[in-house]
């Protein structure tokens, strides 16, 4: 094939950057956009986490698995406007209150929907939540424990008349809330621990290491039950910390050995022979490829925290044993036989939000990792 006709074949379109011998403004100019339009034309297919995210998006089990914690968060997040003592606003007196239940107005103290209707006086309104009783009201029934479908009780009463709907929706802010904020703590702690005693070797990696192997041989329940015996005033912060302090044990453990991989991989070796700085080489090049088991441990620690949380209420050893949760709903079943409902329903619960999360962890981990999803492909 001649050269004139190889010249006349329509060339591939790519992305060309344009370099000009002459130092001038607008060769500097063109370099410049030659070099944006090349970053935007590249970066969907080298940013990885738009593949891990796309990923993601077409698992269906994750979806499933995120719409329920979507909806659990919602049931969370509005649970006083679902079941609440206090109205969702109210005229009482010629003052106007707007979710008193969270503002908690001192001139409402000692009051309920019920009283409040009872005792209203001409120009007083009360609009009321979808069930108009809070998680710790007691009841004033005889008998105190009713069964589902109840007058005013749609799941039922558990012995001390407490309404197992509004139990149900305010545990799951308990549930969540706590989940989500160990579970940021012991990612913080594992990952920094795990990254420098990879990252840092020698005296640093020894002391961590053994600090793993020593809290691993203690199961996480059992030290909380010693740490809530031993504390003289137990409260939702000494769970929360006792569980982080215990569980970053596993995600250090991983973030070192991806630590310890990336510092064997060519960027890395390139980087420091270019004479990066060390913080620059662990910031820029080795968290970024050890971050994965962060994000999964993440899902996979709401779970446990959330489960042990229930564990612990359950045998009635928590902390503010008022406080709503599913846990401590299902230990009242104990001294009830026959009280199906109190442990069916905050049951379902709890195993929908554990399902859920392992359903979604699963599926972050898949997506993040490169050798499971070449593995899956093939």
């Amino acid at each position: 094939m001649s050269d004139e006709h190889r010249s006349r074949e329509p060339r591939e379109p790519s992305v060309v950057l344009e370099l000009s011998r002459r130092k001038t403004t607008a060769s500097v100019a063109i370099v410049r956009d030659s070099m944006a339009h090349a970053t935007r034309v590249t970066a969907p297919y080298v940013t990885m986490a738009r593949i891990a995210l796309a990923r993601l998006g077409r698992d269906r089990l994750a979806r499933a698995g995120a719409l329920i914690l979507a909806c659990m968060a919602l049931v969370g997040v509005f649970a006083d406007l679902l079941a609440s003592g206090l109205p969702l606003a109210a005229r009482w007196h010629g003052t106007t209150f707007v979710l008193p239940d969270v503002t908690h107005p001192a001139v409402l103290r000692n009051l309920d929907v019920r009283r409040m209707r009872a005792d209203r006086q001409p120009g007083d309104w009360v609009i009321a939540s979808l069930v108009a009783h809070g998680p710790t009201e007691v009841g004033e029934a005889d008998p105190a424990l009713l069964p589902p479908l109840s007058a005013g009780h749609p799941l039922g009463t558990d012995a001390l008349g407490r309404d197992v709907f509004a139990r149900l929706v305010h545990g799951t802010r308990t549930a969540l809330s706590h989940g989500l904020a160990a579970s940021l703590v012991l990612v913080l702690l594992g990952t920094f621990l795990g990254a420098l005693a990879g990252f840092a070797g020698g005296l640093v990696d020894s002391v961590v290491t053994r600090a793993v192997e020593s809290l691993t041989a203690i199961p996480t329940l059992v030290l909380v039950l010693v740490v809530g015996a031993l504390v003289p005033d137990p409260t939702t912060s000494t769970l929360l910390w006792t569980i982080a302090l215990t569980r970053w044990t596993d995600l250090a453990r991983l973030v070192r050995a991806e630590v310890l991989h990336a510092l064997g991989e060519d960027y890395v070796t390139a980087a420091r022979a270019l004479g990066v700085s060390p913080l620059r080489v662990l910031w820029r090049h080795v968290l970024p490829n050890a971050i994965g088991p962060a994000i999964v441990a993440t899902m996979f620690g709401i779970a446990s925290v959330v489960l042990i949380e229930a564990a612990v209420d359950f045998l009635h050893v928590g902390p503010q044993a008022g406080l709503a949760s599913w846990g401590e709903a299902m230990g009242e079943a104990r001294g009830n036989e026959g009280a199906w409902w109190l442990i069916a329903f905050p049951g379902l619960a709890l195993l929908a939000t554990l399902v859920a999360l392992n359903l979604v962890g699963e599926a972050a981990r898949n997506a993040v990792d490169p050798r499971l999803r070449i593995g899956s492909e093939a």
